[in-house]
């Protein structure tokens, strides 16, 4: 049973990242068990942005697995049913450590479509049906219009995401603009906005990857996450492969404590920023 729980969760999954010239998608998933409470999404908004998800739900076992299919299905539903007209989001800092902005860019940033209600809509609705479970999940949910590289954000107490340089370095980190989702009735939940460069790389990642112990018990560490983001990387999937790798090199023969997800979006140099 939990082997057939393992494979439909798998279809929860997307089996294809989103294509678009001039950028890339990676993503990296691997279960401390047969079933999991983490995710991550890409999935197509219109006007041709894209939804980006990556999310750690609470507990581990058929409990969190049962609820990652909840919380992911949500958000794509009524990240569809919200689709309206437009939404314009003044650039607004929300806080100092999670988010800065290019004090030239003044303007008001127009998005095609507030389909990030889709997570104040997901949280009301765990909340009033399943508050008494106390299950909740730290969700980053971004929507990126390639054209520009715009990323309109909200971070419901996940774990902060980077922005890398092109050649090593980390420019930016987007830290939470709200509280985890599933906790709080009517939570605040602001938005963030920033702009991937050429050559710049979004990378997110779950617990899991800190956290991950050796057999010695010590974890890897943010401050070991934190020095390898200052390498370059020439592509995401570089990135996401080194940075497994030497997760798996600190847990040795030790069992794997908790799931690890990690998602990567790489601008690619060349292309034009409007």
């Amino acid at each position: 049973e939990l082997e057939k729980g393992r494979e439909m969760q798998t279809h929860f999954l997307p089996p294809v990242l989103p294509r678009r010239p001039g950028w890339e998608f990676s993503a990296f998933f691997r279960p401390a068990r047969q079933v999991s409470g983490d995710f991550y999404d890409l999935f197509d908004l219109p006007d041709d942005s894209i939804g980006l998800v990556i999310a750690d739900v609470c507990d581990k076992g058929v409990g969190a697995a049962l609820f990652m299919a909840l919380f992911r299905s949500l958000i794509r539903v009524f990240s569809g049913q919200t689709a309206l007209d437009g939404l314009t989001c003044p650039a607004v800092e929300t806080t100092p450590s999670s988010f800065s902005r290019d004090d030239s860019r003044s303007e008001q940033m127009h998005y095609p479509n507030d389909a990030l209600k889709a997570l104040q809509l997901t949280n009301d609705y765990i909340v009033q049906n399943h508050e008494d479970l106390a299950m909740f999940a730290t969700i980053f949910y971004g929507v990126l219009l390639p054209d520009t590289g715009d990323l309109i954000y909200i971070n419901g107490g996940h774990d902060p995401l980077y922005i890398l340089h092109p050649t090593g370095g980390i420019r930016q980190q987007l830290g939470p603009t709200g509280p985890a989702i599933g906790v709080l009735p009517d939570a605040k939940l602001d938005f963030g906005t920033t702009r991937l460069a050429p050559g710049e790389i979004l990378f997110g990642y779950t617990d899991g990857v800190v956290e991950a112990r050796g057999a010695d018990d010590s974890f890897f560490s943010e401050k070991q996450l934190v020095h390898l983001l200052r390498s370059g990387f020439r592509s995401s999937e570089q990135l996401l492969q080194q940075i497994s790798m030497a997760v798996r090199s600190h847990i040795g023969d030790a069992d794997q404590f908790d799931d690890i997800t990690m998602l990567a979006v790489r601008r690619r140099r060349g292309d034009s920023q409007r």
